[in-house]
């Protein structure tokens, strides 16, 4: 769908700058996928399910630490699964199982990159691969353990499908309908309701009402189907007690329940966090939206992102909690939106955007080679304490894999700067290399520094070692799902929650609680003695307690 022809585009694809974007798209994605443990919130409950079916071979119920978790979809832990049984022979279970992530990631930035293809012209894939990859809110979020990168997949698929539809309508329809599928099953009913009523607002655009689009809308209706059928059907025969929580508690609610005053607060919250996750995508979306607004209502290039992004924006503000990853999807229109926008920026505005890069991100990544070169000598020695001090019982050691890595994207971000920045598109490029680089270095120069402190594995391996070696049960308290999550994978252990009232229904004799150590030690009750109590290095917030039940006296 080539609505808007940008006058003085180059079409020609350099098969030399297309390569260094691929590259620069791996040197993106890789690092960070593997080399630590399962982190909070996400990954460590994530991992906990991956872990059970693993162990188990049930798949069709999402199960965490013997309880069932229907709050999302089976699909990612379903492709987790299958990367940690792929890659077992070389990689612990939860790197192998975070690899899931890079391919949803690259199947969102490949689907984006046609989208963009269709919308506005072979120029601009390219483009809207370094505007997706340069986005600060994406970065952290495309390399962990989380559901939404499915999600993410899912909603690309469907933007490339819409944008096809007015030029071949039969792929269009299957690419929709596969996304919609994915996006189903990574999340359940929200994105398809999200689907449904951008399909039906387009309509209210004369460009979209045509046959075409009809067909492309059957056909993604019948791709769809094997999707939003096969598993709840399965869910509903095998295990209707699960399928009745799925349906009725975790995603019937989601339809027609909402708090408009909880919607005032997250409206806040998500303005007040969109300007920082979506730079600097969201100022250059603006300024397309600026720079062709008497174009807005005519060219279906713009009304697709538009519709999608205020589809996404509303619903998130309606049922989201306040957590920045739920803007996620939301950068995938307007990096739509802003492709145009880049590409048409001023030159002065283009040099403040590249120099901004260059100064930021070169300011942190030599902040992290200065880091890192404290730590491996141990000076300036002032530096180096409060460098431990901030993860206690780390102990620096030197890896040649991450010290090479970091010295090739350095010499890689370094060989472009002579460049000036004559256009909005080599601004972007740029802006994107920096922030690789400085997601590169952070990932392998100082990432064992980071995870000793983020891990939950040192913590669970010492409370399993203070087990009485005898006991009928362990109940617990305040337990989170990373908690729960970490406990299963890490130790295998599985606890009876006081909050669904199986510790009293079982008679435990060992008990675990999660608590503040800030606050007063809310042991269960009286003829409980304490045995242990340990936290993750550094954490302030959070402490594991362990409790044995007072054996009576002779």
């Amino acid at each position: 769908m080539r609505v808007l022809p940008i006058d003085g585009v180059d079409v020609q694809e350099s098969p030399r700058k297309l390569g260094l974007l691929l590259l620069l798209c791996v040197a993106w994605l890789i690092p960070g996928l593997v080399g630590h443990a399962p982190w909070r919130p996400d990954e460590a409950g994530a991992m906990g399910i991956v872990q059970h079916i693993l162990k188990t071979g049930e798949w069709l119920v999402p199960t965490l630490a013997g309880e069932p978790d229907l709050t999302f979809g089976p699909l990612y832990y379903w492709t987790a699964a299958l990367f940690a049984q792929a890659f077992s022979w070389a990689l612990p279970a939860h790197d192998a199982a975070r690899l899931a992530s890079g391919f949803y990631v690259a199947l969102t930035l490949g689907a984006l990159a046609f989208a963009a293809r269709e919308s506005f012209g072979p120029s601009m894939p390219r483009l809207a691969l370094a505007l997706m990859i340069g986005s600060v809110g994406l970065l952290a979020h495309a390399h962990e353990m989380t559901t939404d990168t499915a999600l993410l997949a899912g909603y690309a698929l469907i933007l490339w499908g819409f944008a096809l539809s007015a030029r071949r309508a039969n792929p269009a329809g299957v690419l929709i309908g596969v996304g919609v599928g994915l996006a189903f099953l990574a999340r359940s009913v929200v994105p398809v309701a999200v689907i449904v009523m951008t399909a039906a607002l387009l309509l209210a655009f004369p460009a979209w009402r045509t046959r075409r689009y009809v067909r492309t809308l059957l056909i993604a209706l019948v791709v769809s189907l094997p999707f939003l059928m096969i598993w709840p059907w399965l869910l509903h025969h095998y295990a209707r007690a699960e399928f009745f929580i799925w349906w009725r508690i975790e995603n019937l609610p989601l339809l027609y329940k909402f708090s408009f005053s909880s919607a005032r607060s997250e409206l806040v919250y998500f303005l007040r966090t969109l300007p920082w996750f979506a730079w600097p995508v969201l100022p250059i979306a603006l300024w397309s939206l600026w720079g062709y607004r008497s174009k807005l209502l005519r060219e279906p290039g713009f009304q697709l992102p538009l519709v999608f992004f205020g589809i996404l924006f509303t619903v998130a503000c309606l049922n989201a909690e306040k957590r920045d990853i739920h803007l996620l999807p939301i950068l995938l229109p307007l990096t739509l939106l802003a492709v145009p926008g880049a590409e048409t920026l001023r030159r002065g505005a283009a040099n403040a955007l590249g120099w901004f890069g260059i100064m930021t991100f070169g300011l942190f990544s030599a902040f992290i080679w200065f880091a890192w070169a404290a730590l491996m000598s141990g000076h300036p020695e002032r530096f180096y304490r409060h460098v431990l001090k901030l993860q206690p019982g780390f102990v620096p050691h030197f890896e040649w894999l991450a010290f090479i890595a970091a010295i090739l994207l350095t010499v890689l971000w370094l060989l472009p700067l002579r460049q000036s920045f004559r256009s909005g598109r080599r601004a972007m490029f740029h802006w994107a290399a920096g922030i690789t680089l400085m997601w590169g270095l952070a990932a392998t120069l100082l990432l064992p520094w980071i995870d000793h402190g983020k891990r939950y594995t040192d913590v669970v391996r010492t409370l399993k070692r203070q087990l009485p070696p005898h006991y009928k049960c362990i109940g617990s308290a305040g337990l989170g799902e990373p908690q729960r999550g970490a406990l299963y994978y890490h130790a295998g252990i599985v606890t009876k929650r006081a909050e669904r009232a199986e510790f009293e229904a079982y008679g435990c004799d060992v008990f675990l609680l999660q608590t503040n150590p800030r606050k007063h030690d809310a042991r269960p009750g009286a003829g409980w003695v304490k045995l242990w109590q340990g936290s993750r290095p550094g954490d302030k917030s959070e402490a594991f307690v362990l409790y044995r039940i007072r054996a009576p006296r002779p």
